[in-house]
């Protein structure tokens, strides 16, 4: 399993947390999202030179006071990965650590790429979701 983790700033607490609440908004700042149903989307990943396409489902999304806890699988061919990540809500910024698990045959030809394409994804999805915040 590895880690990435941050924080980031943000303007409104609340405005965060109603935000947070509601796991399709995380969804739709996920790169390459091209259909949500529900709890489970499709999206188009690029790793290294091939782009696949991969299909998710949110497993859990669970929110304890300033605490939001999601985990999401993901399906795609040759590769199946555990993403879970934790944000808290501390004032006016928001501290997150993701922890995510990728195997199958593809990800072993490309692991060397998919640490650092799974740390930039995560990035991605933060920042998406402070910008909807801010706003």
């Amino acid at each position: 399993m590895t880690k990435t983790e941050g924080e980031i700033v943000i303007k409104d607490p609340n405005k965060a947390k109603q935000f947070f609440s509601d796991y399709k908004n995380l969804l739709t700042c996920i790169p390459g999202v091209k259909e949500i149903n529900g709890n489970s989307f499709k999206a188009y990943v690029k790793f290294s030179f091939l782009t696949i396409e991969i299909n998710g489902t949110v497993k859990k999304h669970e929110i304890n006071g300033d605490n939001i806890d999601t985990l999401i699988t993901i399906e795609g061919p040759g590769i199946i990965a555990n993403i879970n990540t934790l944000l808290t809500i501390l004032g006016n910024k928001i501290k997150w650590s993701s922890d995510y698990e990728v195997g199958g045959p593809l990800a072993n030809s490309l692991k060397k790429h998919i640490g650092s394409q799974a740390e930039e994804i995560s990035k991605q999805i933060i920042e998406c979701s402070v910008g909807k915040i801010n706003q």
